[in-house]
């Protein structure tokens, strides 16, 4: 048996280039949210030397990159496509588990390395053939060495699978890929490793377990053994259900308003509660934060937070909605500029289980029923909505590279129809 972990290849710029193939070969950039730097890169964007992360405003200073085309990144679309992947992944593999948006582990039930390889490059080639994205596989005797493999595969073999099984080789690639790269393996981890003399995975591979155990943790010596072939993070499916789930923007400008600030905070609101009733549950609390701009010397700085305890647990758009705005009431001030705000849902449980009372449970379920109604409603594509959601308000994050799209995007037997093959 071996693991296999599918990898996206640029990822967000795919998606971009699924719907407008103009931007086939041209150098490509994914701005993150308020346009504010790259979290996806094309093939010739990297080329240029345009690191992940750079500010946008420096792009256009870097050599070669006048013609660098940057998009406003659209992450509904990216999760839309992300969930077909996911779902064909689940049809075809027996154990998944999603790791990110755009990765996910699985484990491959076959004796012979020639055989998973085969059974991989058919997964990959039926993936680009349904959504159009090209992804990367990389299959080896752990999950760490499977991300390895994808790696390999996406960054220097350009194949769609790559395969890490022998040992010598293995040990060739731990010798050129630096500990800092390596799955699990965080910044503060890194520099205490680099202070012992630990600069390469292979290095890392060499030290003492008494050493590892004593100096770090359980879990870092886990990563060496992944390292060494021995197999110990096994495939674990993520519970979807979220224990807290939050919805936070910095705002395309300043707000100072109280109004504006307002409607930010029921949208946010409005969102946490979509994703709760998704997933069955109720929350026992909301929790309001605002921050200002502390950029910006020129301006007074304030930041503050308040959580309001509901009167019983629920999903109910329109009681969440007050009690986040009543926690805003006990925090706003006047005369001060806002920059970022958010709202977060605590206290969660499944909603057949969440201890009320009679009348309390009553109250909920017609509440639930109104909600269900609602959404329902807002799937037909008729919106139902307590935020006001103006295009110009100051509130919305900076979009100043969203594509002009001309079409509308083409569904067949729920899958997206990609205009290429």
């Amino acid at each position: 048996m071996y693991y296999g972990l599918v990898d996206c290849n640029n990822f967000f710029v795919s998606c971009e280039r699924l719907f407008n193939p103009e931007l086939e070969g041209k150098p490509v950039v994914v701005l993150s949210n308020n346009d504010g730097c790259a979290i996806s890169r094309s093939n010739e964007a990297k080329a240029l030397g345009i690191p992940m992360g750079c500010p946008a405003f420096k792009i256009k200073d870097i050599p070669g990159a006048e013609n660098v085309i940057a998009i406003s990144s659209n992450h509904v679309l990216y999760s839309d496509i992300s969930h077909r992947i996911m779902s064909i992944l689940g049809k075809e593999v027996d154990s998944l588990q999603v790791y990110s948006v755009d990765e996910a582990f699985f484990k491959i039930n076959c004796a012979d390395a020639m055989d998973a390889e085969c059974e991989c490059a058919a997964l990959a080639e039926k993936i680009r053939r349904s959504t159009g994205i090209p992804v990367s596989v990389g299959i080896a005797s752990t999950k760490t060495l499977a991300k390895i493999a994808s790696h390999i595969a996406k960054k220097r073999t350009r194949k769609m699978v790559h395969t890490l099984l022998d040992r010598a080789t293995i040990e060739r690639e731990l010798r050129l890929i630096a500990v800092d790269d390596v799955w699990g393996i965080g910044r503060r981890i890194s520099e205490k490793l680099h202070r012992s003399g630990v600069y390469s995975a292979y290095d890392f591979t060499r030290l003492p377990s008494s050493f590892i155990k004593s100096v770090f943790n359980i879990n870092v010596e886990r990563t060496r053994l992944e390292l060494l072939g021995e197999s110990v993070a096994e495939i674990s499916p993520i519970d979807d259900k979220k224990q807290s789930i939050t919805t936070s923007r910095s705002f395309g400008r300043l707000v100072s308003d109280r109004v504006q600030l307002s409607d930010a905070i029921v949208a946010f609101a409005s969102n946490c509660c979509k994703l709760l009733r998704s997933q069955n549950s109720v929350a026992g609390s909301v929790y309001v934060a605002v921050r200002g701009d502390i950029n910006v010397p020129s301006l007074p700085f304030y930041s503050n937070c308040c959580e309001m305890k509901l009167q019983y647990p629920t999903c109910s758009t329109m009681e969440i909605v007050n009690n986040a705005l009543i926690a805003l009431d006990n925090i706003f001030k006047e005369g001060f500029y806002y920059k970022k705000a958010g709202v977060t849902l605590c206290g969660i449980r499944n909603a057949e289980k969440s201890g009320m009372g009679l009348f309390e449970a009553e109250q909920e379920t017609k509440q639930r029923r109104l909600m269900s109604a609602i959404d329902s409603i807002n799937a037909t594509g008729d919106v139902v909505s307590l935020a006001a959601d103006a295009a110009e308000s100051r509130w919305h994050p900076r979009k100043e590279h969203k594509p002009k799209r001309s079409e509308v995007l083409r569904f067949y037997s729920g899958m997206i129809l990609p205009k290429k093959t």
